[in-house]
């Protein structure tokens, strides 16, 4: 059989195939390899959360923010905007550094306080679950891979930059 020269030869189109699916291969492991770091990099960044609490021992009655670093790294430049008693607290609670642990943070006269470890604080601080009128409104920080980081009021991460 005589195979018309525009066809080429059975070893040309072998090597035309491997290299298709060689290319093929390619793009599949640098799509699966750009997942596993977008999913490695949202791991650290999912474990930082932040909710509003009051304490009912407290005379008069406490109110504050919990801020809880359940990863085995830091974060830095943390911003996290919080709205007490129905209305946003104009300063928001800052941290260069925010360790391993979860912090308390006191609102007293609208200012806040500096953080104290959340067992530190000594006494039971009940979280506002039910009610809109005290919760974080939005938080942003850079991980330890030094990319910064935004989530809203239900806590959904988004890359900021």
């Amino acid at each position: 059989m005589n195979w018309p020269t525009w066809a080429g030869d059975i070893p040309t189109w072998i090597t035309t195939a491997a290299v298709g699916f060689a290319g093929a291969q390619l793009l599949v492991d640098r799509r699966r390899r750009a997942a596993e770091e977008n999913r490695e990099a949202k791991a650290q960044a999912s474990k930082l959360s932040a909710w509003a609490v009051s304490d009912r021992n407290a005379v008069p009655l406490a109110f504050g923010v919990v801020v809880s670093n359940r990863s085995v790294s830091t974060f830095h430049n943390v911003s996290i905007v919080a709205k007490i008693h129905q209305k946003q607290i104009a300063s928001a609670i800052t941290f260069e550094v925010l360790p391993p642990g979860e912090f308390f943070v006191e609102l007293v006269n609208g200012e806040w306080e500096f953080a104290v470890e959340a067992n530190e604080h000594g006494r039971m601080l009940r979280p506002y679950t039910r009610t809109e009128g005290y919760r974080v409104l939005s938080m942003g920080f850079t991980d330890n891979l030094d990319q910064r980081w935004s989530a809203d009021a239900h806590l959904v991460l988004r890359r900021a930059g």
